[in-house]
């Protein structure tokens, strides 16, 4: 190891330092500039080191390599700003945020969302930003965040930018750092407008039912019915444990709905027999398919299919019953059968609108479920005898 002077603040002279064949060699400035600036240069590169006293200890910086930090001063910028995250505790090794990853957990840790809001997430995370969020904070740019989810639907990469801005607010919090997330904008989010419309003709005869039944599982054709008949939405239809469900009183409790909400609700005689069908009683009501589950119960469903569609040149099955559209026609059906808006709202878990709403101590009851669960079987051209018949006869 040998010890030089030169003139760091000239990018020319540093270029012409030479690596050295083995060990590393260290270069200061010349003069009383920089103190506690070094360059060590090893044999393939060229690395900035500060070396200062903070909180009574010696400490030593990488502050990144030449030349992509061109010179001494920068260099001298950059560790400015390390000394200050040192000093008031905001560096990476004091709060355990070195990387996007970090920040995203230490967000989750303080969030009250569902462990199923939280694993979709990390699924989410892992599926699509794993690299991304395994790099330092420091070194990460906006186009980097945009060719993240530049190849993504609008959908998806609304989605992902919302989940790489929570993560980076949570960096800028506890690191005091720069959020670059800030500016990070999804191309067609202007224009995209998501559709509440089902992918059929619903003024026509529904094949919803029809599509449920076709589906070869127990525990998921039971889980489609549920969404149907109840208008639940799918995390809180999957998410279901035995002990929310009474089937002698025919209700079932959801417990922080979307909206943090906690509601009892009665349910149809065609829900209580499918639920009757499932072979156990004691945990998840749709336990997951493999034991190797993070969650333990199902995940998304996919859509119900009938027919095939082109796409980009291809042909691929044609979706007809996606998860939320049991929620879209759940509610279509009890308009169609003239049930009071108030009655409607409470059986969708809806947050209250009215003074009213807010004294209602529940007023829908068993016989609105089993009227709406009759305006849907008639729309999709069955009764709910037809729709028990098929429960009792499907394995």
């Amino acid at each position: 190891m040998a010890k030089f002077e030169t003139n760091l603040t000239s990018r020319p002279a540093i270029a012409k330092i030479k690596n050295p064949k083995s060990e590393t060699d260290f270069y200061s400035h010349q003069g009383d500039a920089l103190k506690g600036l070094r360059l060590a240069v090893g044999t393939r590169s060229k690395s900035w080191i500060m070396t200062k006293r903070v909180g009574g200890k010696v400490r030593s910086m990488k502050l990144g390599n030449w030349p992509d930090v061109v010179n001494g001063e920068k260099a001298m910028e950059i560790a400015r700003d390390k000394i200050v995250e040192l000093e008031t505790g905001t560096d990476a090794q004091s709060t355990n945020v070195a990387t996007l990853h970090d920040a995203f957990e230490s967000h989750l840790s303080q969030s009250d969302a569902k462990g199923a809001t939280i694993e979709n997430y990390r699924l989410q995370v892992r599926n699509h930003l794993d690299v991304l969020f395994s790099l330092p904070i420091e070194k990460i740019t906006l186009p980097m965040l945009e060719a993240a989810i530049a190849d993504k639907g609008v959908s998806q990469a609304l989605h992902l930018a919302q989940i790489i801005k929570m993560a980076f607010r949570r960096a800028s919090t506890v690191r005091r750092c720069f959020d670059v997330s800030a500016s990070l904008k999804v191309k067609g989010a202007k224009k995209y407008k998501p559709s509440n419309k089902v992918k059929f003709d619903a003024s026509e005869q529904w094949p919803a039912i029809d599509l449920i039944f076709e589906c070869n599982s127990l525990v998921h054709r039971t889980a489609w019915l549920l969404m149907l008949f109840t208008g639940f939405r799918s995390l809180n239809a999957r998410t279901l444990m035995w002990d929310q469900v009474d089937l002698e009183k025919k209700t079932i409790e959801l417990t922080a709905m979307k909206n943090g909400l906690d509601r009892t609700f009665p349910i149809s005689d065609v829900i209580c027999a499918a639920l009757a069908r499932l072979p156990h009683r004691k945990g998840f009501v749709f336990p997951a398919d493999t034991p190797r589950s993070h969650t333990g119960h199902i995940g998304q469903l996919d859509a119900r299919t009938r027919g095939i569609e082109m796409f980009e040149g291809n042909e691929r099955p044609k979706k007809a019953l996606r998860q939320h559209d049991c929620r879209r026609l759940f509610t279509t059906a009890a308009r169609r059968a003239r049930l009071p808006e108030y009655v409607i709202d409470e059986l969708r878990g809806d947050t209250p609108k009215k003074v009213q709403d807010i004294y209602d101590q529940g007023s829908a009851n068993h016989g609105d479920v089993n009227l709406i669960a009759e305006r849907i079987c008639a729309e999709c051209g069955v009764t709910p005898c037809f729709v028990l018949d098929r429960i009792e006869g499907s394995s």
